[in-house]
């Protein structure tokens, strides 16, 4: 597969609150989020962004590369998958490249945050083979580990997250607003699904054993209609974190709670020594 390499970087200015922790209108208990707190406030002024493109099975890929800021050398991966009707550049536009800086800066072991497109209406069905067949590839020429340890998935993209997390070897699942549906009549008007059948052997909720043991992050708005199915996933999953916090379904909640999102990723790889 032949790559053609863009790389620029991105001036991002940096400015986040911390999220406010409630649950679906239900008390919840505060976590601490001391290092989210240093890795906001952090002076963060650019981020280490490289824009790739594939050729791949799918049609042309595009990869957009994070790294936390003045760090070289091969990095850990975790895998960012963006939501139904965007593309990889959700993620910036997020504002996490200086997040992801700060968030290292603040303690965490260094890992870069690698987004992909390919799952416009769904990551279901090719997208997960390229995900599978020609990522590790792509990854080993852009100087990154070749697994990913963690996955991260964003409202439909939290559906293929899930899916890619079946794969042994990971240590992190991380959903920020996931789109679950209990039944078949709700999933068929999304559009992630192609048919019932797909939908029986991919939704979360019904494939809670094809990630057993696996640690699970789950992160929604109280506002967000898609909060009370996160929250029931979130709690039949065994969730090692589970936040929801004052928001809707939108980028402004994604934001706020971004900082929390990484500072839990990068714990998963454990401390600098």
């Amino acid at each position: 597969m032949d790559g053609r390499w863009t790389r620029r970087g991105f001036l991002v200015a940096s400015a986040v609150g911390a999220a406010a922790l409630a649950g679906c209108g239900k008390s919840q208990t505060p976590q601490t989020a001391s290092r989210t707190a240093q890795a906001t406030t952090a002076a963060v002024e650019a981020a280490s962004v490289s824009n790739l493109t594939w050729r791949s099975s799918i049609g042309d890929v595009k990869m957009i590369v994070m790294r936390p800021r003045e760090v070289s050398g091969p990095l850990p991966v975790c895998l960012a998958l963006h939501g139904e009707g965007e593309d990889a550049n959700q993620f910036v536009d997020m504002g996490l490249p200086p997040l992801l800086t700060a968030t290292v800066r603040a303690g965490t072991r260094p890992f870069a945050v690698v987004a992909v497109d390919g799952g416009k209406q769904s990551w279901l069905g090719a997208p997960q083979k390229m995900l599978a067949e020609e990522l590790p590839d792509w990854l080993t020429r852009a100087e990154l580990a070749d697994t990913p340890f963690a996955t991260l998935g964003v409202s439909g993209g939290a559906v293929g997250a899930f899916q890619y997390a079946r794969t042994p070897g990971l240590t992190l699942y991380s959903a920020l607003s996931p789109l679950l549906y209990t039944s078949w009549k709700d999933a068929e008007k999304s559009g992630i699904y192609t048919d019932e059948q797909q939908w029986q052997q991919t939704e979360p909720m019904r494939n809670l054993t094809a990630i057993a043991g696996l640690p699970v992050s789950v992160y929604c708005g109280t506002e967000d209609a898609a909060c009370p199915a996160a929250r029931d996933f979130a709690d039949k999953a065994g969730s090692k974190t589970a936040v929801f916090a004052p928001g809707d379904h939108s980028a402004t909640y994604w934001k706020r709670v971004l900082p929390e999102v990484l500072r839990n990723i990068g714990d998963a790889l454990g401390k600098k020594n």
